[in-house]
C-alpha cells in the first residue's frame, strides 16, 4: 500500500506545471529564415574599444566611472592651489609706460594653459590684472624711465582671486624685482657730447699734417695741433658735468607685448 502511494505521489508532482519545461522554437525559427542566418554561421560580436573595457571592469567591480585623464573639469565653487614657482606666459592688453601714474590698473591675459596641483586646466585667455605699485619718466645722470609692475589678480571662470607673483620676462627681457627700466644712457650721452672735440681735434691734426710738408708754413704746423688738443681737453674735462643732466630712455611697452610672470609661494584660485 505505502509503495502504491508513493508512486502516485512521484507521478502526480512529475506532471505539475512548475516542473513542466516547453522548448518553443517556433520564433528562433521564424527570425533565421527571415533574415537569412543560420544557427551555425553567426555574426561575431562587436569587440568593445580599451575605454569601454575600462569602464566595463569599474562597472563590474560596482566602482564609480573615473573622468578621462585628458579631460577636467572645473566646477564652480571650488577651490585650487597653484603651486610654488609655477612660470606662466602673460600677453598684455593695453600700452605700459612710464607715464602711467602709481596705482594704474593694466590688464593682461594667459597666453597657453597651466594646470594647478590637481590637474585642473586653467585656459589661455585667462585675464590677469596688476597694479602699477610705482613709476617715474627718465631722470637726469642718464637715468631710465621706471615702471613696476604688481600681477596680484586673476580671474578664473570669471571669479576674482588675489595671486602672489613677480614679472620676471618683459618683451623676452629679464626683469629683477618686477622694475622695467628703460635704458641709462649716460655713457651714450657721455660720447655723444664728447663727439666736437673729437671731431675739432681730428681736423686740426689733418690741418698739422698738410702744413708739416710745405716748407716755411711747417714750421708753424703745431699751431692748430695745440688748438685742436686744447679743445678737445676742455671738451672732456666739462663733458662730465654735462652728460650729468641728460636723460636716459623712456619705457614704452606696446599691447601685445609677451610678459612671463612667477608664482611666489602657493596660491589659491577659487573657480
Amino acid at each position: 500500500m505505502k509503495k502504491i502511494i508513493s508512486i502516485l505521489l512521484i507521478l502526480l508532482v512529475c506532471n505539475t506545471y512548475a516542473f513542466g519545461i516547453d522548448f518553443d522554437s517556433s520564433i528562433d525559427t521564424d527570425i533565421r529564415k527571415e533574415f537569412g542566418v543560420d544557427e551555425n554561421n553567426l555574426p561575431p560580436l562587436p569587440e568593445a574599444s580599451a575605454d569601454e573595457n575600462y569602464e566595463i571592469q569599474n562597472n563590474s567591480s560596482n566602482k564609480t566611472p573615473t573622468v578621462k585623464t585628458n579631460v577636467k573639469y572645473n566646477p564652480v565653487g571650488k577651490n585650487y592651489t597653484v603651486s610654488n614657482g609655477t612660470r606662466l606666459e602673460i600677453v598684455s592688453l593695453s600700452m605700459i609706460s612710464d607715464t602711467l601714474p602709481k596705482g594704474t590698473k593694466v590688464s593682461f591675459k594667459a597666453k597657453n594653459g597651466f594646470t594647478t596641483t590637481d590637474g585642473t586646466i586653467v585656459p589661455a585667455g585667462t585675464i590677469v590684472k596688476g597694479t602699477v605699485t610705482d613709476s617715474h619718466r627718465p631722470q637726469i645722470t642718464g637715468n631710465g624711465g621706471l615702471v613696476e609692475l604688481k600681477i596680484n589678480e586673476i580671474y578664473f571662470n570669471g571669479i576674482k582671486s588675489d595671486i602672489n607673483t613677480k614679472v620676471s620676462l618683459a618683451n623676452s627681457k629679464k626683469v629683477f624685482r618686477s622694475d622695467i627700466k628703460g635704458k641709462r644712457l649716460y655713457k651714450k650721452n657721455f660720447s655723444k657730447i664728447m663727439t666736437p672735440g673729437k671731431k675739432f681735434f681730428a681736423g686740426t691734426r689733418s690741418c698739422a699734417s698738410a702744413m708739416s710738408i710745405i716748407p716755411v708754413v711747417n714750421i708753424i704746423a703745431f699751431v692748430p695741433l695745440v688748438g685742436g688738443a686744447v679743445f678737445y681737453t676742455l671738451n672732456l674735462v666739462a663733458a662730465p658735468f654735462i652728460t650729468f643732466f641728460t636723460k636716459g630712455g623712456s619705457v614704452r611697452i606696446p599691447a601685445g607685448t609677451d610678459f612671463e610672470i612667477k608664482f611666489h609661494g602657493d596660491s589659491v584660485i577659487k573657480g
